[in-house]
């Protein structure tokens, strides 16, 4: 396997050399793997696995065209990543010019060429800064905040029978088919070995058991459950599909609900696949929708946050700077037991309290004082009362 990245320098050096026309000659295919996926650090402004296959009078040319093409398949696969689908349709679209200005990265792997021919995978790192004013110019609200992953658990029923992790399981089956996810939410789906049909059977699925969900979740570092039931019944001259998924650990659980109906027995698996994945779109546009960042309703907030060491700070201080919501992180005072911040950051304290729990970080209101009316209060008195508490879940 090969690997070269390009810093943006190298990159411009590159679109400067004398190419006037480029000249195809076969047909151009670029393509994304899955639609484009974050990287493996987790960089929400970064879409890896963007295949290109560009072909022109030279390898030169096509490779600078592969660069450009690639660009503008992985803006795209950013901007789907981060909006609604309802706003999919007018997503801005840019000039060279700007693209160049708001790609910070290009990083190349299995680069193959002949005389006329470039093939690579491209992994396209775009500047936070510059997508965000994108967005906001075309009045398109956005999200940033990644979710935990999510566990799901796919029970098909047919009449009285719930099956999970036995055979045949056409539902279970449709979910393992969906590519890699390309959004803010990571689903998973389990394997089916011996340790996940000990935790939870299909009842204990379908009951919404919440020790059972627990415990596979916890195995599988997923922070909520997803149980999607299939309703598959056959009636004289159709099948009927209802599907009815719950988050099970949301704090508002509004279930998605679809229902499908098809004469030819044979386009059931394939029904399912696309229902699994409006399912899966669902999910992502109610996560999108709860976490777009409200720039119009600027906030700041005085936390006090416990400590079990200094290390822990700079956990907690990493894990703060990492929400897009909080734009800006000042420490007021640090002892070995605790800090004192202050952040700014968009949104309300619901929206802001969610937010914190995907870090791992618990707001809570400070329990050492209450509000009142004693004539000795001083600033710093007051500036205390205003103090919410911010624990750190995990270390």
């Amino acid at each position: 396997m090969s690997f070269a990245m390009y810093p943006m320098s190298r990159f411009f050096d590159l679109l400067r050399r004398p190419a006037t026309v480029v000249a195809l000659v076969a047909t151009v295919a670029v393509w994304t793997s899955a639609g484009g996926t974050a990287s493996a650090a987790g960089n929400v402004f970064s879409v890896s696995g963007v295949e290109v296959d560009e072909t022109a009078d030279t390898a030169a040319r096509a490779r600078t065209t592969a660069f450009r093409r690639g660009q503008r398949v992985a803006l795209a696969a950013l901007l789907r990543r981060l909006t609604l689908r309802a706003n999919h349709a007018r997503l801005p679209s840019v000039d060279n010019e700007r693209m160049d200005f708001m790609v910070q990265a290009l990083e190349v792997a299995d680069e193959r060429t002949s005389d006329v021919r470039y093939l690579a995978t491209m992994t396209v790192n775009f500047k936070p800064l510059e997508v965000r004013r994108l967005l906001r110019e075309a009045g398109i609200p956005f999200a940033e905040t990644p979710s935990k992953p999510v566990l799901v658990l796919p029970v098909q029923q047919r009449g009285d029978t719930l099956v999970l992790w036995d055979d045949p399981n056409l539902w279970r089956e449709a979910w393992s088919q969906l590519p890699p996810s390309n959004g803010l939410v990571p689903l998973i789906v389990p394997v089916g070995d011996l340790s996940d049909i000990a935790d939870v059977d299909a009842a204990q699925a379908a009951e919404g058991d919440p020790l059972r969900l627990s415990a596979i979740a916890r195995r599988y570092g997923a922070g909520d459950v997803l149980v999607a039931i299939a309703t598959v019944s056959d009636t004289a001259n159709a099948i009927r599909v209802d599907i009815a998924a719950s988050q099970i650990g949301a704090p508002t659980r509004v279930p998605i609900l679809l229902s499908f109906q098809i004469s030819d027995p044979e386009a059931l698996p394939e029904l399912l696949v696309g229902a699994a994945t409006g399912v899966a779109a669902a999910v992502e546009d109610t996560w999108i929708s709860k976490n777009i960042i409200e720039f119009d309703r600027p906030g700041r907030m005085l936390l006090a946050v416990p400590l079990s060491s200094l290390e822990q700070w700079v956990s907690v201080e990493r894990r703060l700077n990492n929400i897009a919501s909080i734009s800006e992180v000042s420490l007021i005072s640090l002892t070995r037991d605790s800090a004192a911040v202050e952040i700014s950051h968009y949104g309300d304290v619901t929206q802001l309290t969610a937010v914190l729990a995907q870090q791992d970080l618990a707001l809570e209101r400070s329990p050492s004082l209450t509000p009142g009316s004693d004539p000795f209060r001083s600033v710093q008195t007051d500036r205390a009362l205003q103090m919410r508490v911010l624990r750190p879940i995990t270390p």
